[in-house]
């Protein structure tokens, strides 16, 4: 069940990182070959919320106001920090967006894979 925790956002955000992080460094092989259609599933989700919060921070940025969210911008910005901002974000959610079809297409072609609990292992000759 979703909690919203909108007073952790910063934290949680770092501990995706890091499980995201200790995902791909585990992934090289897949110990339990029948975990591989739970897992793209996993992150097909994981893409789609992804999406999700990228729009919304997109659309959080486009309300932001000068004065009251921000003091200015340093002397590198030119005025449209916060709306390029936001098109980043725009750009980024339609990345996962396309992920996540992606995703769904390998999960269905997995889908039909007999996969064994675990590999089975051939012996030398």
């Amino acid at each position: 069940m979703a909690i919203n925790e909108e007073q952790s956002q910063a934290a949680i955000a770092a501990e995706l990182e890091e499980t995201a992080r200790t995902l791909a460094h585990s992934t090289r092989t897949v110990a339990s070959p029948i975990d591989s259609y739970r897992m793209i599933g996993d992150v097909r989700d994981t893409s789609d919320h992804l999406a999700q919060v990228s729009e919304q921070l997109a659309a959080w940025h486009r309300r932001t106001q000068d004065g009251v969210h921000y003091d200015g911008e340093d002397n590198r910005g030119d005025g449209t920090g916060a709306a390029q901002t936001a098109a980043g974000l725009d750009r980024a959610s339609a990345a996962f967006r396309t992920a996540a079809d992606e995703l769904r297409g390998a999960l269905n072609a997995n889908s039909v894979i007999r996969w064994f609990d675990e590999p089975e292992t051939t012996e030398e000759p």
